[in-house]
């Protein structure tokens, strides 16, 4: 997406950072995905570093002598925004720990920031595996179980939603035969709680009819276990779709394409954000 030119003053605000990371292996989890861990740890490290932490809040990130140390994957008390990565590597190396040799990875990361100067908006999503949001919040999903998102923010704004499944996108709202206005991204009402992908449901987006509706039903695709994530992205502006394939009535595009399409709005536009929601999905 070109960025138009009344924005390029904001862009220059950016500030080149850089982080890094090292952390013994995880045997719980995939090489693919404790590579991602340890990215996204290292970008809240360099964040921290440049811009500081909120320090009063309920913080997952703790300060000692030797500076910040990540304990959870979340960028909610650092004072900086990640924009766009632009250079990364990773280092295996072996270490002698009790006369025993363990493997540590390490990813160094370099990209552009600004400083956060304004609130994000509070929104509020959860992943459930039936529509009753008392009842089925859940991050751990069984194969052959359904999908369903509970959305709820404090404005109006718009919405869109996006699924990481190892080296593919899919965009999953709007829902695959919306079009025009519905197109790129959907408006919802300050206030109001909406769960997505039932479309049996009194909580469903009212502007869209229940024909149009996607129900998700989830699968390993063959393995013991798959990592996903889930993308809640929402701006109080309009704004434009990426560029996506169809294969069989799936939208879809490239994890570098989406990050691309992520890293222009924001430059462009202060209030678009994006929330990250980690899953899994078990035999």
């Amino acid at each position: 997406m070109a960025i138009p030119f009344f924005n390029v003053c904001q862009a220059q605000k950016l500030k080149k950072i850089s982080g890094k990371v090292t952390e013994p292996i995880n045997e719980n989890i995939s090489i693919k995905e404790f590579k991602q861990e340890l990215k996204m740890k290292a970008q809240i490290q360099a964040l921290a570093d440049e811009f500081g932490t909120l320090i009063n809040s309920n913080s997952d990130l703790t300060l000692n002598n030797q500076g910040t140390t990540v304990n959870m994957l979340s960028s909610s008390n650092v004072k900086g925004e990640w924009v766009k990565t632009t250079e990364i590597s990773f280092k295996w190396f072996l270490e002698e720990v009790e006369e025993k040799q363990k493997v540590y990875l390490s990813c160094e990361i370099k990209g552009k920031a600004r400083e956060i100067t304004k609130s994000k908006v509070d929104l509020d999503a959860q992943l459930l595996k039936c529509s009753n949001t008392n009842l089925c919040i859940t991050q751990k999903f069984k194969e052959g179980e359904s999908l369903y998102l509970s959305v709820k923010t404090p404005i109006d704004g718009y919405l869109s939603i996006f699924m990481r499944e190892e080296g593919t996108v899919y965009r999953l709202l709007p829902y695959s035969n919306l079009s025009g206005n519905q197109n790129s991204c959907i408006k919802i009402e300050a206030d109001k709680e909406y769960v997505l992908f039932d479309d049996d449901n009194e909580k469903a987006i009212n502007t869209i009819q229940k024909r149009y509706i996607d129900e998700l039903q989830l699968s390993t695709m063959g393995k013991d276990k798959l990592f996903n994530r889930l993308y809640v992205v929402f701006s109080t502006s309009k704004y434009d779709k990426p560029i996506l394939n169809t294969d069989n009535g799936i939208k879809t595009l490239s994890p570098e394409s989406f990050q691309e399409w992520i890293s222009n709005n924001k430059l462009s536009d202060e209030n678009f954000q994006d929330q990250v929601i980690y899953f899994t999905v078990e035999q």
